[in-house]
């Protein structure tokens, strides 16, 4: 090698070799810190260290203790201890378990557990709910399975109306043609009542029963009449050419009145002659 590179070379190993003694001199503090494996001797932080001295409770309490009032003692890396403020007793909360710390403290802070643990013999274990098995009957053994070679015969089945279901139709059907009946007559009825309620005499003019009744809704002319339409009594008035009271119609197009003409003949015949409106 050219004495050239010798000297660079030499001059770059004892350069390294001062930065690695500096660096050892400066970071002896900081590897006192770590382990053989290279791994941090302290525990990682855990959000209850934030708590200081405050008590707090957990959600959903430990099972089995009536005091659930707690305060941070110390971490390790897989657990984090806690000590009873009433009893003394120091639990070992697994990390996995310990949840998010609730904002508000008032009354207390509310630290936040992932899974349900009870307190057995001195200390926490993960709660398991009891399993109720019942008692087999007697001389209750276990099933036997099934052939599989063999198939199931199979049944015609006919589903045919039992004589309480055909007793439940009829009823529903008379109650239903009752309901109907009820309607026809009660609306018979009405038509009955309101004409009563505003009967017109015979030889009653266009004004006075447009004074009783008011205006009507429309106007027809048929035949030889004077058609006057009140929907809303139902109500159709005839009136002659002279505008007198002939009769009347329902909304159907019955004839609900009549009366005698001056000559002596009764008005329904004249009315029947009317074409339909």
């Amino acid at each position: 090698m050219p004495p050239l590179w010798q000297a660079l070379s030499a001059g770059r190993v004892t350069q390294l070799c001062h930065s690695w003694k500096t660096g050892l001199q400066r970071d002896s503090g900081q590897r006192a810190r770590y382990d053989e494996r290279g791994m941090p001797n302290a525990p990682l932080p855990t959000p209850l260290q934030e708590l200081g001295a405050r008590r707090f409770s957990f959600y959903p309490p430990i099972r089995n203790l009536e005091h659930n009032e707690w305060q941070y003692r110390r971490a390790t890396w897989n657990e984090v201890v806690v000590v009873n403020t009433q009893t003394g007793e120091e639990a070992l909360i697994p990390r996995a378990c310990v949840g998010e710390i609730s904002i508000i403290d008032h009354p207390v802070v509310i630290v936040g557990l992932r899974r349900e643990l009870e307190w057995r013999e001195g200390a926490v274990y993960p709660h398991r709910r009891p399993v109720i098995e019942f008692p087999l009957a007697v001389n209750d053994g276990p099933t036997p399975a099934p052939h599989p070679g063999r198939r199931a015969p199979v049944v015609n089945i006919r589903l045919e109306p039992g004589a309480g279901k055909r007793r439940k139709v009829k009823v529903a059907t008379a109650i239903m043609l009752g309901a109907i009946g009820c309607l026809i007559l009660a609306d018979l009825a009405r038509e009955q009542q309101v004409w009563q309620r505003g009967h017109i005499a015979a030889g009653e003019s266009y004004t006075s029963i447009v004074s009783r009744f008011g205006l009507p809704a429309a106007e027809k002319t048929r035949g030889e009449c004077r058609l006057l339409f009140y929907p809303r009594r139902r109500l159709v008035v005839a009136l002659s050419k002279g505008n007198r009271y002939l009769g009347a119609f329902d909304s159907a197009g019955k004839i609900v009145d009549a009366v005698t003409q001056p000559d002596g003949t009764d008005s329904r015949t004249l009315l029947r002659s009317l074409p339909p409106f």
